[in-house]
């Protein structure tokens, strides 16, 4: 092994938006950083050529692709996720489509940035479904209103984020940083519709600039969030990656940590990370940060088994890895008669939500959401296969792009110790370690979701006097994976306590969406950097 000694006050695994704004906050207050990150450094210039050059462009530069449309790298230290690195064990195939580059996953998010309710933070108390968090959202709104300062949020401020149209909801200390963005003839005219029908329209809160901010430019509206904002007006970690290294925080790419070490009293005195040769390094600090990712950071605990904690690191509950949850959901296309001319402005800012209320003891919350996207190379390669050529294949495409209106639909989905990531015992990486194996299922509850969002949809299509021509009931991922090192404050059936601290050594924190008790049908990336702030105070504190 290599007798390199690298030491800092602070050592986070991980570079995306959490293990970012952890490192930028603690490298403002003086304290030395040092964050790992397992794929290399990438820049926005060169994402956007390869992704202008595609063949291929679609939402999340096309899962099945690989190459043709994804302008991420993926490398044989750190093989993306649009391939086959996930090994899948369950019943229901968990796609999901992480980053691993500096900056993270947020690179290619849809930027969408929910508070939870309070409701929300009491799942098991209210309707007998799945788990209470350990704190409540009173513990969250002041770090809610740093996290939406920090990443730049966009949204409006008057309006009952539940879906029910009643008053403001949830209470909020101070408005958001900016305003919406604009709105576009289709988020408009279905707004308008849909309101007749008793449907209460959601203006999405999201990271899109709409004045200058943080040297971001304003939204120019090029509808291709994902899979890169080609400006840079849409937030990303890469952003806090830069704060914390002009404030003295040093960032290393290609730094794949494979194994923690503990001391007999609990206290975490090491790490160790391989470089893309295999060649192997330790680092050393005073308090350890894992922020690695849903999947990521429950790998590294297991792999980490040591004579002290010989189940793996943090995992004398046996709960690291249990209880993967995600917004599984359905999607619905419709054509309108009328033309409504999706594809300009933002990918998403129109909702509508159903999260509060009894049928909750009974049925999954959801949102449903209008992808604002106009897939032309899609609409062409279809047609041609069908023979439509000249005029009138310019004719349909035009048609479809106009009239067309994809509906997709997100689901809670309960903590079960059941679904889990544990590490394969058959596929391995380029550098030896074990890739993340999966199972996932969907009960009962999920499913009677699925029928409530169908009747809302059946009804859509009547109020927008529209003909629904495809329905996919088969478990769409959404990319917002929660739990596998789940919150709460018995250390026999939870990871970490309420300050995100692992019950089992002193010295380790874990942020990400990985310790949230009980997902929603909101996407996760706010709360999770709330909590990275929280975390980053708490830090500050002790050392």
């Amino acid at each position: 092994m290599s007798t390199e000694n690298l030491h800092a006050d602070v050592v986070i695994v991980g570079s995306g938006v959490c293990g970012a704004l952890i490192g930028a906050q603690l490298a403002k207050a003086g304290k030395s950083v040092l964050i790992l990150e397992a794929g290399p450094r990438v820049k926005r210039r060169d994402i956007v050529e390869t992704y202008r050059d595609a063949p291929v462009k679609l939402s999340l530069a096309n899962m099945k692709l690989q190459g043709a449309g994804s302008p991420f790298p993926s490398l044989p230290h750190a093989p993306s996720t649009y391939g086959d690195y996930l090994e899948q064990k369950g019943p229901v195939k968990y796609n999901t489509s992480y980053l691993r580059v500096v900056g993270g996953t947020t690179w290619h998010f849809g930027s969408a940035l929910w508070r939870l309710l309070p409701s929300e933070f009491k799942l098991n108390s209210l309707y007998g479904r799945g788990r209470d968090w350990p704190i409540g959202y009173d513990d969250l709104e002041k770090y809610y209103g740093l996290a939406e300062m920090e990443l730049g949020v966009s949204g409006t401020d008057d309006q009952d984020e539940s879906g029910a149209g009643g008053s403001p909801s949830p209470a909020r200390a101070a408005p958001y940083p900016m305003k919406q963005v604009p709105l576009t003839y289709m988020f408009r005219t279905l707004a308008e519709k849909l309101s007749a029908g008793g449907y209460n329209p959601v203006w999405e809160p999201h990271g899109r600039a709409t004045r200058p901010y943080n040297q971001r430019p304003v939204c120019a509206g090029n509808n291709n969030c994902n899979p890169v904002c080609p400006i840079g007006a849409k937030y990303d970690g890469s952003m806090h990656c830069d704060i914390a290294e002009n404030r003295g925080a040093v960032i290393m790419p290609n730094a794949v940590v494979y194994k923690l070490e503990d001391d007999d009293t609990g206290r975490i005195q090491a790490l160790w990370f391989k470089r893309p040769d295999g060649s192997e390094h330790k680092v050393t600090a005073r308090v350890f940060v894992v922020a690695a990712h849903t999947i990521e950071t429950p790998k590294l605990l297991l792999m980490s088994k040591t004579r002290h904690s010989p189940n793996g690191i943090a995992n004398s509950s046996d709960m690291v890895g249990r209880n993967l949850m995600d917004t599984t959901g359905i999607s619905v296309t419709m054509k309108t008669r009328d033309p409504v001319w999706p594809g300009q402005g933002p990918t998403e800012l129109l909702v509508f939500n159903k999260r509060e209320g009894d049928f909750r003891r009974n049925a999954a919350q959801y949102k449903i959401k209008v992808r604002n996207t106009t897939p032309v190379s899609q609409y062409a390669a279809t047609l041609l296969e069908q023979g439509v050529l000249g005029t009138e294949l310019d004719r349909r495409i035009q048609e479809l792009s106009a009239h067309t209106l994809a509906w997709a639909v997100d689901f809670e989905v309960l903590p079960d110790p059941a679904n889990r990531v544990t590490l394969s015992k058959t596929k391995f990486d380029a550098l030896g370690l074990p890739v993340p194996s999966l199972y996932y299922d969907l009960n009962d509850y999920w499913h009677a979701g699925t029928e409530l969002a169908m009747q809302d949809l059946n009804r859509f299509s009547q109020l927008l006097d529209a003909e629904i021509t495809k329905k996919n009931m088969k478990f769409e991922n959404r990319q917002h994976p929660s739990g596998t090192t789940i919150m709460g404050d018995n250390p026999r059936d939870s990871v970490v306590n309420r300050d995100c601290r692992a019950h089992d050594h002193p010295n380790l924190y874990i942020a990400g969406t990985s310790v949230m008790s009980a997902s929603t049908c909101m996407n996760p990336t706010l709360t999770a950097a709330a909590l990275s702030i929280r975390i980053a105070e708490r830090i500050q504190r002790e050392i």
